[in-house]
C-alpha cells in the first residue's frame, strides 16, 4: 500500500485540519512534500516546472503572495495540477488569506485537487511539523512496500491525460528509487533519460562505453562502473516494440535486483497498455514525442528522419466535431489528405493522429499564397464534420506543445463562441480560454465583464442578436450579418445605427468594440454552458 492524501490526514500534525475541497482526490498517492510561497504561474512554468516534473507531490502554502488575487490563486492551482501535484495544505487562513474563495474550491473540486485547510486564525502552526511527519510516513511505507508495479500504475492513473507518457513513468521511477534511468534501443540510442538528482550529470556516455555501444539482450546483475557508480541492466520487451533496454544507475550503493526488475516491468506494462509499439520507429512517433514533451526521444527521431524540428513554425489540427461519430480510420484518412495537400505549399510536413485529433506540422511557406486561403481551399474538399485549427508563428517545440494543450482544452469553448467558423486560429482559442476563465471566476467577474451590455438584451432581443452576430460571426460586416440573420442589408444597417445610438459610439470603433466583443463572447459562452448543464441534468431545453 502507498501513502495517500487520506492517510496524511491521520497524522498528529494534521488532525485539526479539514478538507476544504477536492475530496475526489483523497485516494491519490503522495510521494513527496514541498513548500510553495511563490505564486506566479508564469514563473512556475519556467523555474519550478521546467517540463520534467511528474506526479505525487503535495505542497504547503499560505498563498501569501496571492492572498488578495483570486484569479492568480486559480491559475496557480491549475498549473500545479498540470505539473502532477495532488493538492495544497493551506496555512494561516483567516490571517494572511482571509478566506478560501468559492471559485477556488469549485476549481479544486472540478480537478480532484485536494485543498487541506489547517486550523484557522493560528499563527503558531509550523510547516516543519507537517513536513517531518509526511516524509517519515512516505519513507517508512516505501521501505515496507517494495511492490513497485502496482504503485506506479495507481499513480499513473491519476495523472492528467496529457502527461500519460513513457517519459512520465521513467521520471516517477527515478524519484521513487532515487537513481538515474536510461531507456535505450538496441543500438544504444536514448529513448528516455531521467537523471538523479535532477541537476546531476548524465552517465549515458560511460554506459555506452562500458557496454561497447550495444545494449545487452538479457538482464545483468548490478555491476560497478569505472566511475564507482552501480548499474543494473534489464530488457524491456512486448509483442510490438523492437526491443528496449532499461539501465538503472545509482551513485552511492547497489539497488536491490528485484526492485530493478519491477521498474523494467512497470515500463513494459505501460508500453503494452498505453503506448503499444513505443520502441518501433515511425514518423508519427516523432509527432507524438513533440506533443508529449519527450525531448530525448524527439531529438533521436529527428536525427533518424533528418527533420529539423526547429523549422516547425505552423501547426494545423483536424478536430472532429462533437458527436460526429468519426472513426479513427476516417480521421487518419483525413490527415493523410491534409498532409498531401499542405505538402504542396510548405517546406516540411509531418502528420499523424494523437488522442483522437489529427495533427499536421509544417515549416515555412514555399508559395506566395496566404495560409488562410490555403486552408479555405482545403476545407472546401475536406469532411465538413472536421473543424480546422491553425496555429502559426510557433518558435520552438515548447510553444508547439503549449498550443496543442490550449487547443484541446478550449476548442469546445471556441466552437461555442464562433459556431459559424469552420477554421479557428490559436488567437481565437486563447480568447476562448480567457472567456472561460471569466466564467470560472464567478458571478462578480461575469457582471464586471458584461456591464457594458447591461439592459440591451432585455430591452430589445433582436437588436442584441444583431450586435452579437455582427461582432462575433460576421467580422463587423453588414452584408455577412444580413446573410446570417436572413435579413435585408438595409434592415441590418438600420439596427447598427440604433446600436450606435444606444452605446453613444460606433460599435466598430476601438477600444469600445473590444469591450463589446468580449462581453458578447462571455454571454454567449455562459448561455451555452447553462444550456449544456440543463441538458445533462435532464431538464427541458
Amino acid at each position: 500500500m502507498s501513502v495517500t492524501v487520506e492517510d496524511l490526514l491521520k497524522l498528529p500534525s494534521l488532525l485539526g485540519a479539514g478538507v476544504a475541497a477536492g475530496k475526489s482526490g483523497l485516494k491519490k498517492v503522495v510521494t513527496s512534500i514541498s513548500v510553495l510561497e511563490y505564486a506566479n504561474p508564469e514563473m512556475m512554468n519556467d523555474a519550478l516546472f521546467p517540463g520534467d516534473f511528474y506526479g505525487g507531490e503535495i505542497a504547503i502554502t499560505g498563498f501569501i503572495n496571492a492572498r488578495e488575487d483570486v484569479p492568480l490563486q486559480l491559475a496557480t492551482i491549475r498549473r500545479l495540477y498540470e505539473g502532477g501535484e495532488v493538492g495544497l495544505i493551506l496555512y494561516y487562513v483567516g490571517i494572511f488569506l482571509k478566506e478560501i474563495a468559492p471559485e477556488v474550491t469549485a476549481l479544486a473540486d472540478e480537478l480532484g485537487f485536494v485543498l487541506i485547510c489547517m486550523p484557522k486564525n493560528r499563527m503558531d502552526l509550523r510547516y516543519s511539523e507537517v513536513i517531518t511527519e509526511v516524509m517519515h510516513a512516505i519513507i517508512s511505507e516505501q521501505k515496507r512496500d517494495t511492490y513497485l508495479v502496482g504503485e506506479m500504475l495507481e499513480r499513473f492513473g491519476y495523472l492528467p491525460e496529457s502527461q500519460r507518457t513513457v517519459e512520465s513513468v521513467v521520471r516517477m521511477l527515478r524519484d521513487r528509487l532515487r537513481c538515474s534511468l536510461f531507456l535505450v534501443d538496441g543500438r544504444f540510442r536514448p529513448v528516455n533519460v531521467a537523471v538523479w538528482p535532477q541537476a546531476g550529470v548524465s552517465s549515458l556516455a560511460e554506459l555506452e562505453q562500458f557496454y561497447h555501444g550495444e545494449a545487452p539482450g538479457l538482464s545483468k546483475e548490478m555491476e560497478r562502473l569505472p566511475s564507482g557508480r552501480w548499474v543494473f541492466c534489464a530488457p524491456v520487451r512486448d509483442a510490438d516494440n523492437a526491443g528496449l533496454c532499461l539501465f538503472l544507475v545509482r551513485e552511492d550503493q547497489k539497488l536491490h535486483a528485484q526492485l530493478c526488475l519491477q521498474a523494467a516491468e512497470a515500463v513494459r506494462l505501460f508500453i503494452g497498455v498505453w503506448s503499444r509499439g513505443y520502441g518501433n520507429v515511425g514518423i508519427e512517433e516523432l509527432l507524438k514525442a513533440i506533443l508529449n514533451d519527450e525531448p530525448v526521444k524527439m531529438r533521436r527521431l529527428a536525427e533518424i528522419f533528418r527533420v529539423d524540428v526547429k523549422s516547425i513554425h505552423h501547426m494545423f489540427l483536424l478536430m472532429p466535431e462533437k458527436g460526429s461519430g468519426k472513426k479513427d480510420r476516417d480521421l487518419e484518412r483525413e490527415v493523410r489528405d491534409a498532409s498531401t495537400f499542405l505538402g504542396q505549399y510548405f517546406e516540411i510536413c509531418i502528420s499523424g493522429t494523437h488522442q483522437g485529433i489529427g495533427v499536421v506540422f509544417t515549416g515555412q511557406e514555399c508559395t506566395t499564397t496566404e495560409p488562410e486561403q490555403i486552408l479555405e481551399t482545403f476545407y472546401e474538399e475536406a469532411d465538413k464534420e472536421i473543424r480546422l485549427v491553425s496555429c502559426p508563428g510557433l518558435q520552438d517545440t515548447a510553444q508547439v506543445r503549449s498550443a496543442y494543450l490550449l487547443c484541446t482544452e478550449y476548442a469546445e469553448d471556441a466552437g461555442c463562441i464562433y459556431p459559424c467558423r469552420h477554421i479557428l486560429t490559436g488567437s481565437e482559442l486563447e480568447f476562448a480560454g480567457a472567456c472561460r476563465q471569466t466564467l470560472d471566476q464567478g458571478e462578480k467577474a461575469i457582471l464586471e465583464k458584461t456591464a457594458c451590455l447591461k439592459g440591451l438584451e432585455e430591452q430589445d432581443a433582436e437588436l442584441y442578436r444583431t450586435l452579437e452576430t455582427f461582432l462575433l460571426d460576421a467580422d463587423s460586416n453588414i452584408a455577412r450579418t444580413a446573410e446570417l440573420l436572413y435579413l435585408h442589408k438595409n434592415t441590418v444597417k438600420y439596427r447598427v445605427g440604433k446600436l450606435h445610438a444606444f452605446f453613444c459610439c460606433r460599435i466598430q470603433k476601438m477600444p469600445e468594440a473590444g469591450r463589446l466583443y468580449e462581453a458578447a463572447a462571455v454571454l454567449r459562452l455562459l448561455r451555452d454552458s447553462a444550456l449544456s448543464k440543463r441538458t445533462k441534468e435532464g431538464g427541458k431545453v
